[in-house]
């Protein structure tokens, strides 16, 4: 009779967890899709391939990475992944965030006086972007990065910044671990808040510039790139219709 009453409760529990994401979870009032331009007037792009183990982990071809650069020497990295909702349950984009993805292959974060947030408008659509500065293996420059997530056309943020606990020395699985536990916690709760489940589409879009001292106008460059480099196109949910009373 115990055993049966034990997997009773773990099947009420399973049971419950998945009608808690799948059984009529509210739809979004707004959905949000970035789109991303590889010809903007006045810089030129170059495309840069994904190495195979990046491409293997990103586990999607609907990739967008390389350089644009102006003439007088200014450049911005930028990236863009998608993936849709079959192959969704492949790819943590929480794993590919510069706190988790940059710090591993050797960047330091360094504390900035920048907000670690920012917005940027889209024809009149305001998102939320997160922005950290990161130093270059060997201490050779830091770079200005900006990023943000959609999951199932929501933006997922991130709370609190990156703090190292980990010697840049030391092996990239103990550089990784304390903030992907982080922000992995942090999509969980904000997935249970909204009863948004883990399999729907993902979007990932990070835009990056050398930072060298002035880091408003640094940011103020990006801004005004990403503007040009993105495009949103916003989905809105169909209005419930109101219930009739005899």
């Amino acid at each position: 009779m115990r055993l049966v009453l034990i997997n009773l409760l773990f099947w009420v529990a399973a049971t419950g967890a998945w009608a808690w994401y799948h059984v009529l979870p509210p739809e979004p009032p707004v959905r949000y899709s970035f789109s991303a331009r590889d010809s903007i007037p006045g810089l030129r792009f170059a495309a840069e391939p994904v190495n195979d183990a990046a491409a293997q982990l990103l586990a999607t071809t609907n990739l967008f990475n390389g350089t644009f650069s102006a003439p007088g020497g200014n450049r911005t990295t930028v990236f863009m992944g998608t993936w849709s909702a079959q192959n969704s349950k492949e790819m943590s984009v929480v794993s590919h965030t510069p706190d988790i993805c940059w710090v591993g292959a050797g960047w330091t974060p360094i504390p900035g006086r920048h907000p670690d947030r920012i917005e940027l408008e889209f024809g009149g659509v305001r998102l939320p972007f997160e922005c950290r500065t990161f130093r270059a293996p060997g201490n050779h420059h830091d770079e200005l990065t900006v990023w943000c997530t959609l999951v199932n056309g929501r933006v997922t943020g991130e709370t609190g910044r990156f703090v190292a606990t980990a010697d840049p020395g030391s092996r990239k699985e103990e550089r990784q671990a304390p903030q992907a536990r982080r922000l992995a916690g942090n999509h969980f709760l904000d997935a249970l808040r909204h009863r948004s489940a883990g399999t729907g589409e993902k979007q990932f879009v990070r835009f990056s510039t050398r930072l060298d001292g002035d880091w408003q106008r640094s940011l103020q460059d990006l801004q005004a790139f990403g503007q040009r480099w993105l495009t949103v196109t916003t989905t809105t949910a169909p209005a419930t219709p109101a219930s009739s009373h005899p």
